[in-house]
């Protein structure tokens, strides 16, 4: 276990010095990862909602789906790497969320009080509802409630977005359907006061229709594309099925309407077990979209925690201003052992057989840069776990100049001139991973660190 001292709040006190716990115990779960979000106490977990920066306290916020029935759990950071283990948000205490707390989205608004709203649906596809924080002062943001105005409206839709406001004060949230995305607004809507009020909202139709032969739109995200490649006014309409897809294209403000560069829309991770993914709109310095996804893992042998949360990405346009490139923010760097790392140059693979490097560990980052004309077709990792005769290949796409490879104990993120990969590793008793490199292709350089955990204080809810 870690033990460490830091500053915590709850919803019964004032800030306070108090001995921090971490419960983490990773050598009686080989399987846990170190630096992929996994709440405390273990259970089920799915998809991220909500995530937000808050300027007034300077805190990033997460919330997930989590437990059955559903609920939302709450985590707080300084930095987006370690992270302060809060109390269950918003509970099934009401007549509209009786099944469930179900998806959503937290959006910070631009007026005075910086108001924080969480838009939530229920767990039949029926109501869209909202939380507010219950002391704003509260650097935590530790106690929601639910206005009584809720439900703010009545659809045939889920999974509501951020609150959009358009150049002339428009809000507006989109909904996955059956059709695709739709688009509300709150007609007259001035204030926060008003935006959380019932019977302002109104459907204007559809931000995006789906093509003929498609199911059901969940988890929609709809944001202006960042980045210095990115094409002036380029939105993107993201959404979930059979893995997360999007598309790029405008936004008309005027109807609501999203149109497509593109008639076939791509996919933000290639296995379709990366779901449900959401951005925030982080401004604490350059503004960047920060990016989460559901890593759909199951239940790794006897572990009690089910599904975790992905390294936290970077959203932003690819060379071609047409695409979507995504890298594990910088801050991960910071896990990065001074100590525990290695350096290998020209390297080649031996074809049909592995090429094993002498770096081991339980939780590693890995850089690499491919010569000549990038990845061979048969180019890779294997990723070995150490004595148990058990191995994971991590295939690198054709053509790949530069390779970042993240592994954390039972999860692999590779990240290909920015195309990423997620994979899934054995589920082991090892105590230690290494690995190798398959194909033919030259691995001009390859820097190698161990990582350590992220630091995680669970006081709160033990």
């Amino acid at each position: 276990m870690y033990f460490l001292v830091v500053a915590t709040a709850t919803a019964a006190m004032a800030m306070s010095t108090a001995l921090a716990v971490d419960p983490r115990d990773f050598e009686a779960d080989l399987n846990l990862p170190g630096f992929h979000f996994v709440p405390y106490p273990f259970d089920w977990q799915n998809d991220p909602n909500g995530p937000l920066y808050d300027p007034v306290h300077d805190k990033y916020h997460l919330f997930y789906q989590y437990q059955t029935p559903r609920l939302w759990g709450h985590a707080v950071s300084d930095d987006l790497v370690s992270w302060v283990q809060m109390p269950v948000a918003i509970t099934t205490d009401q007549w509209y969320d009786q099944g469930g707390v179900f998806s959503g989205s937290g959006t910070v608004l631009d007026d005075e009080e910086q108001s924080v709203i969480l838009t939530i649906s229920s767990s039949d596809n029926t109501e869209i509802f909202v939380a507010t924080p219950k002391d704003r002062s509260d650097p935590f943001l530790t106690e929601w409630e639910l206005p009584d105005s809720n439900p703010i409206y009545t659809t045939s839709a889920r999974d509501p977005t951020e609150i959009m406001k358009t150049s002339d004060g428009r809000y507006r949230i989109a909904d996955g359907t059956a059709d695709g995305t739709a688009i509300w607004e709150c007609m007259g809507c001035e204030t926060a006061e008003d935006i959380i009020s019932g019977g302002k909202w109104e459907e204007i139709g559809m931000y995006q229709t789906k093509p003929d032969g498609q199911g059901y739109w969940e988890c929609p995200d709809t944001f202006p594309l960042l980045g210095e490649n990115a094409i002036d006014g380029t939105w993107v309409s993201k959404f979930s099925m059979s893995g997360d897809r999007y598309y790029l294209g405008t936004y008309n403000e005027t109807s609501g309407e999203f149109s497509p560069y593109d008639l076939e829309d791509r996919t933000y991770d290639s296995n379709s077990k990366f779901y449900a993914s959401k951005t925030f709109l982080d401004t604490r310095d350059e503004p960047r979209r920060v990016l989460w996804g559901w890593l759909v893992c199951g239940n790794p042998g006897e572990s009690e925690w089910t599904g975790l949360q992905s390294a936290p990405r970077v959203v932003e346009a690819a060379a071609d201003g047409k695409s979507i490139v995504m890298a594990p923010i910088p801050e991960l760097k910071t896990l990065r052992s001074d100590d525990d790392k290695a350096y290998y140059e020209n390297l080649s693979g031996n074809g049909d057989d592995v090429k094993e490097l002498d770096f081991s560990g339980r939780m590693f980052d890995v850089e690499a840069t491919i010569g000549g004309d990038g990845a061979s077709q048969s180019c890779g990792f294997r990723v070995l776990w150490d004595g148990a005769d058990e191995f994971t290949d991590v295939s690198i796409p054709e053509g790949t100049k530069s390779v970042r490879m993240l592994v954390d104990s039972s999860v692999i993120e590779l990240f290909a001139d920015g195309v990423a990969t997620t994979t899934f590793g054995l589920r082991t008793k090892a105590e230690s991973v290494k690995f190798g490199l398959l194909g033919d292709c030259v691995f001009e350089g390859i820097d190698a660190w161990a990582m350590s955990p992220y630091e995680y204080d669970a006081s709160n809810v033990l």
